[in-house]
């Protein structure tokens, strides 16, 4: 086998052919100068010198960085200056001790300006000039040194590679356009907590101060939240523990693509698992239906599949955004102005649910425990009571009159922050019953477009709407037929809902597509909306765009269709039809709001929503899909004037408004006022001000936001 190099050292090694080599014997006793080394197995024997093994050690020891290379001078400059101190003791011409020689020496070591005082023998000041010369390239050497050291450890911290060194903070892997909507929903979470250090650590393969800048920008202000920023990979077990995960509160995994963030799931919890005293756990999203059972997998979910997966611990909270769209999606295209209600709900801005404890409100369960929902509700004056997180920690939000707060279980409330409830003296109610009662009226939906969430969303239509219903579906039938099989038809057509398909051929790109039932003609696509909108007569029109399509031509497409649906409506006054329509920017879908105010979009920043609230508590989690869920309560929008009378205009507080929609076992969360743009929407509204109860005058047009069981209004 050929040895790399090992020319090179015969040609430094001399000749012997086996052979003994002549030359004079070194004298007996005397040690050698040189000593053999072997080198691997070749046996090739090289000698090395003296310097050699001196300049080896030297770089050795000046490679374990700044400190070690000023030590190095330290001891070099003190040698010789030792020397220089014993040269002036014996021919200096001086009659010193060897410390008063030293001490002078090193004087003019550290001092240069010592050199013009002196006097004595030429050597003398020959031997006092060296020493000031090697002062001067002591200090020289030793301040560029010190330089180079701060410079070196600058750009290491600039590298982002130091360990975080705290304690309950939150952790978020990735850095894109959801992580500042995360960052955002924490300071603003924040924003009271004065009192408490909160610290967001953001790790990222990006530069450490090109994420910092970013974020600098994007918020120059972050109040009581302070941000870190590490570099690293989020599947770096290395990399991870420098941001202290063991330590931390929650993970956000903020990755875009379901592949990094079920790689990021797996290290942590590889990670977490070994680790039975931590309490940190995990908040991801998954946007691909069949990455679900991967990701969950991963990170130990049990999900209640204890028969599926092998759990140590259970530490991830897992978001399934396509399910999660697709049941907003079915609720907003039923309700105009939902959508804003959903928003509210997942963000930190404003009213969002918090759970309380005996710990953080010890008056409120004293007074509370044993009281149903109803009856806590009357003494509270700044929040709303929801539901209790029971003792086994799953949430229960149902009829207010027969849920009941007891000992060991945790109150759900709606509120602008999480400091303490205002108690009041419980207060009375008095409202006059309505005389009429509502019933949900069957929908006309059409549909433009599909995806993947197209089965999910007719599935959840299926369990909402009012049998007799009609959903329009506007596509091409191939790709109709990739979304959507017999079983989906067979519940639709069991629910006795019909599913037309109304359209060829939709080509978002060219403009121009086939009008049905006339191949010859060749129509613009926004004359094809007209034509659906006037043939189907829809109550609610929701556009769905491929899932294939990138960001930009998706929004693009989705924003055109949003633009001729809102000219139609403008043409045609008697139209009254509710939008919705998936965006996927951020910066896009506020452009459609703020030029189409009645109209509802929802897009993929309610992930980062619902995780930044699921990472704060991690019981919201289960609260927000059992109100997403076609079970159990959700979120309505009803008219006011079938909880009580509208009819004389009479004003009425708003604790009596809770009893009334508490009296049809539902529970009072808000109102939306009938004004002309419908965009007036209040949660939590204020019940009390000095000291007294607030009262409005409702309307037949005014609507209240409740949680309840199902559309119609009981007796």
């Amino acid at each position: 086998m050929k040895i790399p190099g090992a020319e090179k050292i015969k040609e430094r090694l001399p000749a012997t052919n086996g052979k003994k080599t002549g030359g004079k014997k070194r004298k007996s006793g005397k040690k050698k100068a040189r000593r053999e080394e072997r080198i691997g197995m070749s046996g090739v024997v090289y000698k090395y010198t003296f310097r050699e093994k001196i300049m080896y050690m030297v770089d050795a020891w000046l490679s374990r960085g700044t400190l070690s290379t000023i030590i190095f001078l330290l001891a070099v400059t003190g040698a010789l200056g030792f020397v220089i101190g014993i040269l002036v003791m014996h021919f200096g011409g001086v009659d010193v001790s060897l410390r008063r020689s030293l001490w002078d020496t090193f004087n003019h070591i550290i001092d240069p300006g010592v050199l013009s005082g002196d006097s004595g023998s030429p050597l003398f000041i020959v031997l006092m000039l060296l020493a000031t010369v090697i002062g001067l390239l002591f200090l020289a050497m030793l301040i560029g040194l010190i330089n180079d050291g701060i410079q070196r450890r600058v750009a290491n911290l600039s590298k982002g590679l130091e360990p975080v060194i705290e304690q309950n903070h939150i952790v978020i892997l990735g850095f894109n356009e959801s992580t500042f909507i995360i960052l955002g929903e924490l300071i603003e979470a924040c924003r009271n907590q004065k009192n408490r250090r909160n610290v967001a650590v953001v790790m990222d393969e990006l530069p450490k101060t090109e994420m910092e800048d970013r974020i600098r920008i994007e918020f120059p202000k972050t109040g009581n939240l302070k941000v870190v920023c590490r570099s690293g990979s989020i599947i770096n077990s290395t990399d991870l523990h420098r941001c202290s995960i063991l330590s931390c509160k929650s993970i956000i995994i903020a990755a875009h693509e379901d592949y990094e963030t079920i790689k990021g799931i797996l290290a942590c919890t590889r990670i977490l698992e070994h680790a039975e005293e931590s309490g940190t756990y995990i908040t991801s999203v998954i946007y691909g239906k069949e990455n679900e059972h991967a990701a969950k997998i991963a990170g130990n979910d049990t999900s209640g599949e204890e028969e599926v997966f092998s759990v140590k611990n259970d530490r991830l909270e897992l978001l399934m955004m396509e399910k999660t769209i697709s049941k907003i999606m079915t609720h907003t295209c039923r309700q105009n102005g939902l959508s804003r209600v959903f928003i509210e709900l997942f963000n930190f801005t404003d009213n969002e649910f918090y759970v309380a404890s005996p710990e953080m409100d010890p008056g409120l369960y004293k007074k509370a425990v044993g009281k149903s929902i109803r009856q806590i509700n009357r003494f509270i004056g700044d929040a709303i009571a929801v539901g209790i997180i029971q003792e086994d920690g799953h949430p229960l939000i149902a009829d207010p009159n027969t849920v009941v707060l007891k000992k060991g279980s945790r109150l759900i409330l709606l509120q602008n922050d999480d400091e303490p409830v205002t108690l009041i003296k419980e207060r009375t109610t008095r409202f006059t019953p309505p005389s009429a009662t509502y019933e949900a009226e069957a929908s006309r939906i059409l549909i433009f477009g599909s995806n993947e969430k197209l089965p999910l969303v007719l599935r959840e239509m299926c369990e909402y709407l009012k049998p007799g219903s009609i959903i329009f579906l506007a596509e091409d039938p191939e790709e109709l037929s990739r979304h959507i099989d017999d079983e989906i038809i067979e519940e639709m057509i069991e629910k006795d809902i019909d599913a037309a398909v109304k359209i060829q051929r939709l080509d978002p790109v060219n403009e121009k597509m086939p009008v049905p039932g006339n191949n010859d003609r060749v129509a613009d696509v926004h004359q094809y909306v007209y034509e659906m909108l006037d043939e189907c007569r829809p109550g609610y029109v929701l556009i769905l765009v491929p899932d294939s399509m990138s960001d930009d031509l998706a929004d693009e497409q989705a924003l055109k269709m949003l633009l001729y649906c809102k000219n139609y409506k403008e043409k045609n006054p008697d139209a009254d039809f509710g939008i919705t329509c998936e965006m996927r920017s951020i910066a896009n879908q506020q452009l459609a709001q703020d030029s189409m105010a009645s109209d509802f979009v929802i897009s993929r920043n309610i992930a980062s929503l619902m995780m930044s609230q699921i990472a704060e508590t991690r019981e919201l989690g289960e609260v927000f899909e059992l109100l997403l869920s076609s079970e159990g309560f959700e979120v309505y929008i009803k008219p006011a004037k079938y909880y009580f009378s509208t009819e004389q205009g009479k004003a009425i507080d708003f604790y009596s408004v809770q009893d009334a929609v508490a009296e049809k076992g539902e529970i009072f969360l808000g109102y939306k006022k009938g004004t002309q743009d419908g965009n007036e929407i209040i949660m939590n509204p204020v019940k009390l001000k000095d000291g007294k109860k607030t009262s409005m005058v409702f309307s037949d047009e005014d609507l209240l936001l409740v949680l309840a069981e199902e559309m119609e209004i009981r007796k």
